[in-house]
């Protein structure tokens, strides 16, 4: 039985360590060929927060990351490309990409996901037919796709071959099942593998086998979301202060969005997971989809409180003393970007 198990976490452990190769990969390889491209149309996008608001969603979509997005973003704002204004909607905006990157995870519960997988060899084949440079990077990106669905089969088939492992999950679930430690448990893994994505991977992996039902996921994806915000802030550490200041504005998207949501989602656990559950009978798409609502949500009332929450933002990260004073860098901000701050105007 020890070698059962041990087999089955050495399986899962390796099945974590392809996923995130994959994810890293694919990732790297679409900001490299279309970084110039991505920080083109953040620079175009003007003082509109709904289009902020999109392009940080369909930005975060394309490679996978919403780590990745908020990081590219913090650069700007460095460089001066970017106000700290224009920021905020876009980092809205990753956090509901990140949401609908989970989506496509949830392919892995079906034979789809075997096409996916076979895009590997498809890649593999092409680089060894062809020194085309194009079809070259296109490869690059099959394999890449193909190597997290890879990743993904290993994790949920590590579960399926051992009762007592399958056995032993259950308990320990059974036994977290206050939701203060659920989220604490999501945070930490999602700190530990840097990936909100990953962590997400995993949590369908057990869903598919049985190992934890949609009441626990509720709150690890409040953690998953707290979790991805330690690598924006390392990302800042080196940075201006108005790099700083989208660092901190995107941490305090995710710790608001929780101040919001899960007093409301706590008390009526027992009534929304059942209802929930209705609505979505399969269990793996129950946690992206209910990561898309709850990210979602979350935007469309933090976009109405830009600027009490910029303010913030200023006080926490303060400027130093022969700078200008916080008032007057908000109030220069506002009269460069007006529609930035005062809520939904013509430009919409």
């Amino acid at each position: 039985m020890f070698w059962e198990v041990f087999y089955s976490i050495l399986l899962l452990l390796t099945g974590i360590g392809v996923f995130l190769v994959g994810i890293v990969k694919f990732s790297n390889l679409l900001q490299t060929s279309g970084n110039d491209k991505v920080r083109a149309i953040f620079r175009q996008m003007g003082n509109n927060r709904m289009v902020g608001f999109a392009v940080g969603t369909g930005a975060t979509t394309i490679i996978q990351s919403s780590t990745a997005t908020t990081v590219i973003v913090v650069g700007l704002v460095n460089a001066g490309v970017m106000t700290l204004g224009q920021s905020t909607a876009v980092i809205f905006g990753a956090n509901v990409g990140s949401a609908l990157s989970n989506m496509l995870l949830s392919l892995s519960a079906f034979r789809i996901k075997y096409f996916f997988m076979a895009l590997v060899f498809v890649g593999a084949l092409t680089k060894i037919l062809t020194k085309h440079k194009r079809l070259n990077s296109i490869a690059d990106i099959f394999i890449s796709f193909g190597i997290i669905f890879v990743g993904l089969e290993l994790m949920s088939s590590a579960f399926s071959g051992s009762e007592a492992l399958t056995n032993g999950f259950s308990d320990m679930l059974a036994a977290v099942n206050f939701p203060l430690l659920l989220i604490l448990l999501g945070f930490v893994l999602t700190a530990i593998i840097q990936s909100s994505t990953a962590a997400t991977a995993i949590f369908i992996a057990l869903a598919a086998n049985g190992l934890l039902d949609f009441t626990s996921i509720i709150f690890l994806v409040f953690g998953t979301r707290l979790g991805t915000t330690l690598t924006t802030m390392i990302a800042a550490i080196p940075a201006n202060r108005n790099a700083k200041r989208a660092a901190w504005m995107h941490l305090l998207f995710n710790v608001f969005g929780t101040i919001i949501f899960l007093p409301i989602i706590w008390p009526l656990q027992h009534v929304i997971a059942p209802f929930f559950e209705n609505l979505v009978p399969n269990p793996i798409w129950q946690i992206s989809i209910f990561s898309l609502v709850l990210n979602l949500a979350n935007a469309i009332v933090l976009l109405f409180f830009i600027q009490p929450i910029n303010k913030l933002v200023h006080l926490i990260v303060r400027d130093k003393p022969e700078q200008i004073s916080i008032s007057e860098q908000i109030e220069q901000e506002e009269s460069a970007a007006p529609d930035s701050y005062c809520g939904f105007t013509d430009k919409f």
